[in-house]
């Protein structure tokens, strides 16, 4: 739902964006002279008048001169567009927020969980098409990223960057191996999450015991989580990444979705680098988590 409505929010605020350029190109070329003329012929009365009735007689005087739908219609679009010319620069070219629906990145991310994506660290790309329209830095092995699922476009994942072009990682039963080198995994606590699992009888909610490690990647140690029983079934596999791609995975890793199972990430999907989580949704609702409020995504 979310990603359904990221998707009409972005084309829908483009539009409009475009619509109030062309107005406000009308406006300033047309009636806003008259306008400006006539404020101007004003100017010493106006200055005489106390600031409520001064902004009372321009209001007036600039609605003598938007008196038809078209110029009514054109002010209205016009008077928008310097908010939509910088939410858009905002948005598409610096920070945008995205919602972490599922539990694919805990222990660091939770459900519910706002997350600011750093869209011009990793190269400038443009709205809607995503093309690229600058370098950036390079992605780093233990960023956490947003990006479009590989299968589905119109889906926006998170997941932590586990191979970079041009590494060998091998996976075989929660040991992985990184271009030769053991990813080391040091235990840290252990805790308990509700999950949904499947039964003979169905999906049934259930509490599962998991561990909670500090992973070593090489160059990055961030904190990750396994299951102390029911482990994800990933065959044992080898990876080398090729040129322009990466290999993702989640921080939960028997419970997420990821490269084991849709291979390569390209890079002309990635949106951006996560960077802080803003807040999350159940403090608003009164649940608790309200010590998330601008926290760093390590």
């Amino acid at each position: 739902m979310f990603d359904s409505l990221r998707e009409n929010f972005e084309i829908i605020l483009i539009g409009l964006f475009l619509i109030s350029t062309v107005a406000y190109v009308i406006y300033r070329s047309s009636f806003y002279k008259a306008i400006k003329a006539d404020l101007a012929s004003n100017k010493e009365h106006l200055a005489t008048l106390p600031k409520k009735e001064r902004k009372t007689l321009r209001h007036n005087i600039s609605t003598r001169h938007i008196n038809n739908p078209f110029r009514k219609t054109v002010f209205f679009f016009a008077d928008l567009f310097w908010v939509l010319l910088f939410v858009v620069v905002l948005r598409s070219f610096f920070y945008e927020p995205f919602i972490i629906p599922s539990a694919s990145m805990k222990p660091g991310l939770q459900i519910g969980d706002i997350v600011l994506v750093n869209k011009f660290e990793k190269g400038l790309r443009l709205p809607i098409s995503n093309q690229r329209l600058s370098q950036g830095e390079p992605v780093k092995r233990g960023d956490v990223i947003v990006f479009k699922y590989p299968e589905n476009p119109k889906i926006s994942y998170i997941k932590r960057v586990i191979g970079l072009p041009g590494d060998k990682v091998s996976y075989d039963n929660r040991r992985m191996t990184v271009n030769g080198k053991a990813v080391n995994l040091t235990p840290v606590r252990q805790e308990s999450d509700i999950v949904e699992v499947q039964t003979p009888t169905g999906i049934k909610q259930k509490t599962v015991a998991y561990e909670v490690f500090n992973e070593d990647l090489p160059g990055y140690t961030h904190e990750m989580r396994y299951t102390k029983k029911y482990p994800a079934n990933y065959p044992a596999r080898d990876w080398l990444v090729p040129e322009g791609k990466y290999l993702v995975m989640g921080d939960n890793r028997d419970n997420s979705a990821d490269g084991r199972a849709f291979g390569y990430l390209d890079d002309s999907l990635l949106l951006g680098r996560a960077t802080r989580i803003a807040f999350n949704f159940d403090c608003l609702k009164g649940d608790g988590k309200c010590d998330r409020f601008f926290k760093k995504i390590q």
